[in-house]
């Protein structure tokens, strides 16, 4: 009895009762395909985000940044359920001590006039955009204090605008910055939370 030696793709599998079942295709072929059909797309998306950061980047600028707040502000509840969104306050100074992009949020020297609280103000893209997530009767904290604050009032004016638009705000202090990819600037009003009183 001789065997004939046949490559192994093409042969059929055989069952134990003797039964043929159809050759199955070569393995890897359907990944090869898939990772080329997913290369693809993806080159494609890059193509378009490429052509569209170019053509309209004030677009591009403030969908990547709603994007990244709200995907910020969705693994802070997913990590830090119980935790309330935190921001680090700095020292005071003017435009260079906000450039400098410490992680802080700089008090502006001039914005100090009568009828507007103190204001910290930071780059969006240097973590002041944490405060775009946030919503009037949001409860926020401040880096090493125990004082639970919550956002009672909110005001929006285009960049550069003169300090005069925020006099009458409420709170204790304001936090700033500036949305993505607009010519905005949000400002939010912060006051301290009603310590509950202990039933006695």
């Amino acid at each position: 009895m001789t065997a004939a030696l046949v490559a192994s793709s093409d042969l059929d599998a055989r069952t134990p009762e003797g039964e043929t079942e159809p050759a199955s295709p070569a393995p890897g072929r359907r990944g090869r395909i898939g990772l080329l059909a997913a290369s693809l797309i993806l080159v494609g998306l890059g193509s378009s985000f490429l052509v569209a950061s170019t053509l309209a980047p004030d677009a591009v600028d403030k969908a990547t940044g709603e994007i990244k707040v709200a995907v910020s502000e969705q693994m802070r509840q997913i990590l830090e359920p119980d935790r309330l969104p935190e921001i680090d306050l700095g020292g005071e100074g003017g435009m260079r001590e906000l450039d400098r992009c410490d992680g802080t949020s700089t008090e502006m020297i001039t914005y100090r006039i009568d009828g507007v609280p103190p204001l910290f103000a930071a780059h969006n893209n240097c973590g002041g955009d944490v405060i775009l997530g946030w919503e009037v009767g949001q409860r926020v904290t401040v880096a090493g204090s125990d004082v639970v604050y919550e956002v009672v009032e909110e005001r929006h004016t285009p960049k550069w605008s003169d300090v005069e638009a925020l006099v009458g705000m409420s709170g204790e202090l304001m936090v700033q910055t500036c949305f993505y990819g607009e010519n905005r600037m949000r400002f939010l009003a912060l006051a301290p939370v009603d310590p509950q009183p202990v039933a006695g």
